[in-house]
């Protein structure tokens, strides 16, 4: 986004003048709207057929209105607007809000040539546009609603809400205004994104001094590398994200497709591209706020990661309880062992250090509890379960919070607080909200889900702070591909040898060619024979493992003979019988958020174990490495029954190189499969490779003159 542009979001989302198109008195707009004339924003109404809108004056057109205006709070039909838009563009006009239907989410000509035309006047004035088919705006602060969503009751704080789905953001304002502790911003509807998309509002609130923390409802990204490149700055500027990715399924996917105009993807690649930002992932407006609730509570200096819990309650059922969520949100809990003799003898009966259930009997020493667990190296936050209701307030319990609140800010480790059930108590909530140092959350889960989230933007953010990784660009191939039924592929020798090029280690392979004499390999045998330029050689069985050398020559008359019985390429291609230890996969495939490596166990490990890997390319070496680590419960690659470990800095090395040649090809490959990977003593070896490479693209028309219609290139915004 351009400095220019940017300023057209501020003006926009922050106006000062605001220009009401089309609204009259008694239309069902009026209620949503009413809001905003408590605002400090002067306030035009424009309608050509009522003299007098809500007790004021009205003007006729944009036109009329004297100086700058900084948003256009349109609510006429489609038709209009797109004039109003086109007027306004003449204007000195910040941006336009435009709330109805009938664009290009219709599918037709008609439709989409109307959007098109608010695309054309928008991006060559540089105005900003919220919408169409969305439900506006609100800044909460400033009392501004140019929506036509439910007046739902808001709290003003720093969480800002962007969301491609109106019904989800309802929801969404809904379940903050259920959890005290957080207040909103700006709540935006995207509709369509004719214009401003999402890239263009996380970039706006990256920069924005009232948005603490990013909420994002999703149905697709669409400029991939702009929304990245925006969310790597919100985290850096230490504004944490999450976001609710929507069409998670086939069925959904076809609704959002008629619900938005917009084709989405796989929701497992958008979970993937978010970890990796360190954007978290939540599954419903509730999840989503309970994920953004503690950090946005917690001051700068007691962000920590997260890597330790430790749970001090004065119960054993929600002692146990808040572990066992522990584990599921993937929360460390430390055994802290060394504390155990010293808290057997502080608290009779009591054995476990962590979690502790202080009982009445440990409530005493509770200062001298805190400050061992807080001084514990491997500890990084603690988590209080107690009763916390309006009901339960009470000089003693105002002290025991206060005790916790005292430790968390001597220690700097935050200290998190959980009421039973649903929200804190006011007397409660007070005590939490004056210290920087604590965060409660709407229950254990929600609390619990808080942290994670916690722990993992504090983990990514300083990843943020370094250069990207870059790769060189890989030229396509010049050979000739094979059609297949899955697509244009790249013969085996040709994938070898590319593979070879990038620095990826490939297993020896001697070529036949049809009718040519069998000669031998120059290695030994036993052998593996099959058909080469063949995509799914079992489905034909085109494959022959464990050929003696004595047997070569006929297994090759027999590849031969399915070649012409099947109408497949006769190329036959041996490769030497490996001692193989162990079998992974990698795999490149091109996604609509750009090239994404996928890693696995491989063999029968792929069904027993049913997980896989990604990350979006290129990555650094420290991302390989966590890929790898994702693996690590399965204990296969750390050597298991007696088997020796994998060399893993080879094998993040080579993911690494897989990711640079992803990126370096993303114009050209389609997909890539290297399967198997094989580990033998002598380090790792790609035994085959399915290669299957875009369409070339299709040549540069011929220059044509620009005529007044066309849509200018989209740049920014």
């Amino acid at each position: 986004m351009s400095g220019g542009q940017s300023e057209a979001l501020r003006r926009l989302l922050n106006p000062r003048t605001v220009a009401v198109v089309g609204l009259r008195d008694g239309a069902p707009f009026v209620k949503s709207f009413s809001p905003t004339l408590k605002s400090d924003a002067t306030i035009y109404y424009v309608n050509p057929k009522h003299p007098v809108v809500m007790g004021q004056t009205t003007v006729p057109t944009l036109s009329d209105i004297q100086g700058p205006i900084d948003a256009v709070y349109c609510v006429t039909s489609a038709a209009t607007a797109v004039t109003v838009v086109e007027e306004a563009a003449a204007l000195d006009v910040g941006g336009v809000v435009l709330v109805s239907s009938g664009y290009a989410e219709m599918g037709d000509v008609a439709g989409t040539a109307l959007q098109e035309r608010i695309a054309a006047a928008a991006l060559a004035s540089g105005m900003a546009v919220v919408g169409p088919n969305g439900l506006g705006y609100s800044n909460v602060p400033r009392n501004i609603g140019l929506t036509i969503a439910a007046d739902h009751k808001r709290r003003a704080g720093g969480l800002s809400i962007v969301s491609q789905s109106g019904a989800l953001l309802s929801g969404v304002v809904m379940a903050a205004w259920d959890r005290p502790q957080i207040g909103l911003n700006v709540v935006i509807s995207a509709g369509n994104e004719a214009v401003t998309d999402l890239a263009d509002y996380l970039e706006y609130l990256a920069h924005d001094p009232a948005t603490t923390a990013i909420g994002l409802v999703i149905e697709k990204i669409r400029r991939p590398e702009a929304f990245f490149e925006a969310a790597r700055g919100a985290i850096r500027a230490g504004k944490p994200i999450v976001a609710l990715k929507l069409a998670r399924n086939s069925r959904t996917q076809e609704m959002a497709a008629s619900h938005t105009g917009a084709l989405t993807g796989d929701a497992w690649v958008y979970d993937v591209a978010f970890r990796q930002l360190g954007i978290g992932v939540a599954r419903d407006p509730e999840e989503l706020i309970d994920r953004l609730a503690v950090i946005d509570q917690l001051g700068e200096e007691y962000r920590t990661s997260g890597n330790g819990l430790a749970v001090i309650t004065s119960t054993g059922g929600y002692a146990s309880m808040a572990m066992d969520l522990a584990l599921d949100e993937q929360i460390a809990v430390p055994a802290l062992e060394h504390l155990r003799g010293w808290i057997e003898d502080l608290i009779p009966g009591v054995h476990v250090p962590n979690p502790l259930d202080t009982t009445p009997m440990g409530m005493p020493h509770l200062e001298q509890i805190l400050d061992r667990y807080t001084a514990a190296p491997d500890v990084d936050a603690v988590l209080n379960v107690h009763p916390l209701t309006d009901e339960d307030e009470s000089p003693y319990s105002g002290a025991f919070l206060q005790a916790f609140v005292a430790a968390a800010e001597k220690t700097g480790k935050p200290f998190l607080v959980s009421n039973c059930g649903g929200a804190l108590g006011d007397w409660a909530r007070k005590i939490v909200d004056a210290s920087p140092a604590a965060a409660g959350g709407h229950g254990i889960r929600a609390t619990l889900r808080g942290l994670q989230t916690l722990g993992d933007f504090s983990r990514r953010r300083p990843m943020m702070a370094g250069p990207r990784a870059e790769a060189a660009p890989v030229a396509r191939p010049e050979q000739p591909t094979v059609a297949t039924p899955e697509g244009s592929m790249l013969p085996f020798a040709a994938a070898m040898e590319l593979l070879r090029s990038q620095g990826i280690p490939v297993a020896p392979y001697h070529l036949v060619a049809p009718d040519a004499e069998v000669s031998p390999p120059d290695f030994a045998g036993p052998y593996v024979v099959k058909l080469a330029d063949v995509g799914h050689r079992t489905e034909h069985g085109a494959v022959e493992v464990g050929v003696p050398a004595d047997e070569l020559r006929a297994a090759v008359t027999r590849m031969r003979s399915i070649a012409r019985r099947d109408a497949l390429p006769a190329l036959v291609v041996v490769q030497p019988m490996l001692a193989v230890r162990a079998e992974a996969f990698i795999g490149i495939q091109s996604t609509e958020l750009g090239p994404m490596v996928v890693f696995g166990l491989g063999g029968v490990m792929v069904e027993v174990i049913n997980r896989i890997g990604g990350r979006m390319a290129p990555f650094p070496r420290s991302e390989a490495e966590d890929l790898i680590a994702e693996f690590e419960d399965a204990r296969l690659m750390h050597g298991f029954r007696g088997q020796p470990a994998w060399e893993l800095n080879a094998l993040a090395d080579l993911l690494v190189r897989v990711g640079d040649f992803a990126a370096g090809s993303s114009e050209w490959l389609g997909s890539l499969d290297i399967n198997p990977l094989v580990v033998t003593d002598d380090g790792f070896a790609a035994v085959d490779a399915l290669c299957l490479l875009q369409a070339p693209p299709a040549p540069a028309p011929e220059p044509s003159p620009v005529s007044e219609s066309s849509v200018p290139e989209r740049t920014s915004i």
